[in-house]
């Protein structure tokens, strides 16, 4: 582990997407890692991965928001997008956020938030937006059965768009989430 890279950014941001995507494919080659599973909203970060990691090398996870995360807009992810990715091995999740769900309609109708929305803000606050996300996206992963419970994954997620934050996790499934091991911070802002 003394080899491993890791990286803190004074801010938080899409900026940064690029120099986190180069160390989390540094990380993995060092760790023997090939299953690595990204954030992406509407597409930015996964083109950018994929400039990074080749497809036919590593097994690149997409993990993307639910539809109807925004209101009035079924879903932020390009269809032709997902087809092109799918085409090429890539495997795109979609599914109800782990750290959500009916807790963020409760927290936005009646301002009251549920133990696991509360959870994430924490996380959120103590940490950083980033942190939340590539815990959120390796249970989703793990839910979908793209990754195995106990599997370490290389995680990358940010703050808004893009990434800025990246950790090797130890995955489990949200059933089982007093499981999950964040094993190193490796990229985060402060």
């Amino acid at each position: 582990m003394q080899e491993l890279k890791f990286k803190i950014f004074d801010t938080p941001g899409k900026e940064n997407t690029k120099e986190t995507l180069e160390l989390a494919k540094k990380n993995a080659d060092l760790l023997n890692i090939k299953k690595i599973v990204i954030a992406s909203t509407a597409g930015y970060t996964i083109n950018q991965a994929i400039s990074i990691f080749d497809p036919s090398i590593y097994k690149l996870i997409v993990v993307t928001h639910n539809y109807g995360f925004r209101e009035g807009l079924e879903q932020e992810f390009p269809e032709k997008l997902r087809y092109e990715l799918e085409k090429q091995g890539i495997k795109v999740i979609t599914g109800v956020l782990a750290f959500s769900g009916v807790g963020s309609s409760l927290l936005r109708k009646y301002q009251q938030y549920d133990s696991t929305t509360m959870f994430a803000r924490l996380i959120r606050t103590v940490m950083c937006q980033g942190i939340k996300v590539v815990m959120e996206i390796v249970l989703m992963a793990c839910d979908a059965g793209a990754v195995d419970v106990g599997e370490d994954i290389i995680s990358v997620g940010g703050t808004g768009r893009g990434a800025d934050t990246c950790c090797l996790i130890k995955s489990t499934s949200t059933r089982l989430f007093e499981k999950l091991r964040i094993k190193a911070f490796l990229v985060k802002p402060q």
